[in-house]
């Protein structure tokens, strides 16, 4: 059994439009006047990588490093509400298609599995 390494990536303060966008949504359409902030993250599940290539990819391939803070493992959710979307089994998710194409022309190796979720 491989080890599935779990990456959050989260867009920096100035960079966050799609969640300021969503929290505009929320407040204006949903009338959800009490929310003062939304994180948006894009969760990787990447396998069948080592731990060196993760780590090459993180900045190349999951990430800008300039614009987006990258958490490995665990992000620090601090008891707020928390939760995800992801593609179903069976259903093409564009994202995770594109990251594992990105990681089999690193490796050379056609067996790595990337799965994405959006985390609000």
């Amino acid at each position: 059994m491989s080890t599935v390494y779990r990456v959050y990536v989260e867009k920096r303060q100035g960079f966050d439009v799609e969640a300021n966008d969503i929290l505009k949504t929320l407040r204006e359409q949903c009338e959800v006047k009490s929310l003062n902030k939304v994180h948006l993250l894009n969760r990787y599940d990447v396998q069948y990588v080592d731990e060196a290539i993760l780590k090459e990819g993180i900045n190349t391939i999951l990430s800008e490093p300039m614009v987006d803070d990258v958490y490995l493992e665990e992000y620090p959710f601090d008891g707020n509400t928390v939760f995800g979307i992801e593609y179903l089994p069976g259903q093409y998710d564009q994202r995770a298609d594109a990251c594992e194409q990105c990681f089999q022309l690193m490796t050379g190796d056609q067996n790595v599995k990337v799965k994405c979720a959006k985390i609000y």
